[in-house]
């Protein structure tokens, strides 16, 4: 592993991904919306969960996050024409209790968490779900965030979500530190471009995305500590 040993005063993390194990809750979430909407319209469930993939990967690379859009495009691509604002908002909460239900954080999270706790502050920055008060709702299902500092929910406590340094920024004027002071751990390139950009140091943690921008890669998130 390359990269160079950095001190810092705090450590801000991403959080789906990062701290948070969502890939079963991403799919389930999925997997829920595509067999409700497969089962109401008469549609083939394979061609349901295939179409709302693509349209998540879609909006996700345009950092379009609220799931009502997404659900909207679901069922105007599969050609229901009938007022939906009542099933679209039925499909959103389905989706995220669906997420919760089944992410976790991962096994060296809290030990993480725990061992910078006493000497660095500690923050979160990470994208908003699209609708005010959502990501929040997750983040304190998950049983973590009463060990931050602070929390930046990019799209809802700024105008602008990541990569844009915005959220990073505010963050770090929330913990009372310079941002040359900051660490911060994501799990992909846009990430650590944003604070890269905000003048912070950056990790990536269990990713292959190509980028030169990290000054670290680690594959766990205890090797910062190790």
């Amino acid at each position: 592993m390359q990269g160079r040993p950095v001190e810092v005063k705090a450590v801000l993390f991403d959080f789906d991904d990062t701290l948070m194990h969502v890939e079963d809750g991403r799919r389930s979430a999925r997997e829920a919306v595509a067999t409700a909407v497969a089962s109401l319209h008469g549609v083939s469930m394979e061609e349901t969960s295939t179409m709302l993939e693509y349209i998540e990967n879609r909006m996700e690379a345009r950092r379009l996050f609220d799931r009502r859009a997404w659900f909207l495009d679901l069922l105007d691509r599969l050609g229901v024409r009938e007022e939906r604002q009542g099933e679209v908002l039925g499909l959103v909460k389905m989706y995220w209790d669906s997420w919760i239900r089944h992410s976790k954080p991962f096994p060296d999270a809290e030990t993480l968490i725990k061992s910078l706790r006493p000497s660095r502050r500690l923050g979160i920055v990470a994208n908003t779900d699209g609708i005010p008060g959502f990501k929040r709702a997750r983040m304190e299902a998950s049983g973590l965030l009463h060990y931050f500092d602070v929390v930046v929910v990019a799209g809802d406590d700024t105008e602008e979500t990541k990569p844009d340094s915005a959220p990073f920024l505010l963050a770090a004027e929330l913990l009372g530190v310079e941002a040359e002071d900051c660490l911060y751990v994501g799990d992909r390139a846009s990430d650590v471009l944003g604070a890269v950009t905000a003048g912070m140091s950056a990790v990536l943690v269990r990713s292959e995305d190509h980028t030169s921008l990290p000054h670290l890669r680690i594959k766990t998130l205890l090797e910062l500590i190790n």
